[in-house]
């Protein structure tokens, strides 16, 4: 499933900014709220007050002087409805509306109470006032004032419009500032992508980093780097096909020569000599041939993970080795293998293994003289090694670096060899990670090659 930096940045983002608006405005709302119900409580008391200023006696009687103005200037919001009474010490109403609730039985003289009830199904918010009227004759009361909380509602409304909305817009102004930096900040990967998608497929020059964020450099030299080495590949490739080409055309040119000579002869032993010579040219192109195909299935470590498994190193050169007694019979050369006495248990690719040990043993008998030995052996100790020793003229230790490249013979060497076989074991070895050295037995000529293979956990073998 792919995913998009553009939807991971503002899903990533996006909720902060809301949320951060929703807190942002329930804060605001709560902290304004309480102190917009403060004051609405303040008017509220000092109403209480103005009533309690009112306060008489007349005949023994406390009485409230409430002339008709202060009472419609009580009542002058038009929104709201207001409640007001005064009660004595013992309960009786001495004046105002009847439909107030009972006072408070917790309140304390000169300490205002206020609480929030409802009248008629009405939410209202009350202030009670416990007093003490300072006249000859008076008496304690209680003053009650009330108010609905119509206009309270609407103020709190208001108020919450007017943070929400500012608010909203910065959001919104957030969002689009939001979607336009993240744009902005992927418009040099759309650059990016232009740039390597409007190139042929033969141009392999490294990816220009200008314009290219920090963060982004990384990446660029990891696709230069990449480019570099296929360009190397490229340049490998074509020198191989046209060393092939050249290393085909001699043992083909070879074989149209004999095949042209032959079909004019009449004498029988110069036409077996021809024969001779094109079986000979025949073996060569075929060899040839085989090595090319070898060396390109194993080229790069192209060999399939799937396919390695843990196998016993034992087997495959005991195979290998009773398959090439006959050459070395041929050549007069004595061919041992000595095998490790516990299983040589390696992980890897069976056909690419065959082709590491084939080739070794098959250069060992190319350059071994005549009457001379070749000895193949598995070792195992921590690690598994294969060491194939040779009696020949030996490896200079200043060519032994070059003869893993592909088609190259150290001058004068006899033979007819195609300069492949090291190329095609060093190729396998980097497949399974495992170490190439070349050495010289002490006092003697010739070569040792050795290859050593990582350890490796399995117990299992496989033939």
């Amino acid at each position: 499933m792919r995913v998009s930096i553009r939807k991971q940045l503002l899903i990533l983002f996006m909720p902060v900014l809301i949320g951060l608006f929703i807190a942002s405005a329930i804060v605001s709302y709560l902290l304004v709220s309480s102190y917009s119900s403060e004051s609405f409580d303040k008017d509220l008391i000092s109403s209480a007050d103005s009533v309690v200023g009112r306060l008489r006696v007349k005949n023994g009687k406390v009485t409230a002087d409430l002339p008709p103005a202060a009472i419609a200037f009580l009542k002058h919001d038009v929104s709201d409805r207001l409640y007001y009474r005064v009660m004595g010490s013992n309960g009786e109403r001495i004046t105002g509306d009847s439909d107030l609730p009972e006072p408070s039985s917790s309140l304390q003289l000169d300490e205002p109470h206020l609480a929030t009830v409802k009248i008629g199904g009405k939410e209202v918010r009350i202030a009670e006032i416990k007093v003490d009227v300072d006249e000859p004759g008076g008496d304690t009361v209680v003053v009650q004032v009330a108010e609905t909380t119509k206009v309270r509602s609407l103020f709190q409304q208001k108020l919450l419009a007017s943070i929400a909305i500012p608010q909203l817009l910065m959001l919104t102004v957030g969002l689009i500032a939001l979607w336009y930096g993240v744009t902005k900040i992927l418009t040099p990967l759309g650059m990016l992508q232009a740039q390597i998608r409007s190139r042929s497929q033969s141009d392999l020059s490294a990816v220009s980093d200008g314009g290219v964020p920090e963060e982004v450099i990384p990446l660029v030299d990891a696709i230069n780097h990449l480019l570099s080495r296929l360009r190397e590949d490229l340049k490998a490739h074509q020198r191989f096909i046209a060393n092939a080409a050249h290393q085909l055309r001699t043992p083909l040119a070879g074989l149209k020569t004999y095949s042209s000579i032959g079909s004019e002869m009449n004498d029988k032993e110069d036409l077996k000599h021809v024969v001779k010579e094109i079986d000979t040219g025949i073996d060569r192109a075929s060899r040839l041939v085989g090595q090319m195909l070898a060396l390109a299935r194993t080229d790069g470590g192209d060999q399939n993970p799937s396919q390695k498994t843990q196998v016993d190193l034992n087997f495959i050169v005991s195979d290998v080795t009773a398959e090439l007694i006959e050459r070395a019979v041929l050549k007069d050369l004595e061919l041992v293998y000595e095998s490790s006495q516990e299983p040589a248990v390696v992980y890897g690719e069976q056909t690419g293994l065959r082709n590491l040990v084939s080739n070794l043993v098959e250069n060992a008998l190319l350059y071994t003289p005549n009457g001379g030995k070749v000895k193949v052996q598995v070792k195992k100790s921590d690690r598994v090694t294969l060491r194939v020793l040779d009696t020949g003229t030996g490896i200079p230790e200043e060519e032994r670096g070059k003869v893993f490249e592909r088609f190259y013979r150290i001058d004068g060497t006899s033979g007819s060899g195609s300069g492949l076989g090291l190329s095609i074991v060093q190729e396998v070895a980097n497949a399974h990670n495992a170490k190439i050295s070349i050495d010289t037995p002490n006092g003697d000529a010739g070569t040792i090659i050795s290859v050593e293979f990582p350890q490796t956990n399995g117990k299992n073998h496989a033939r």
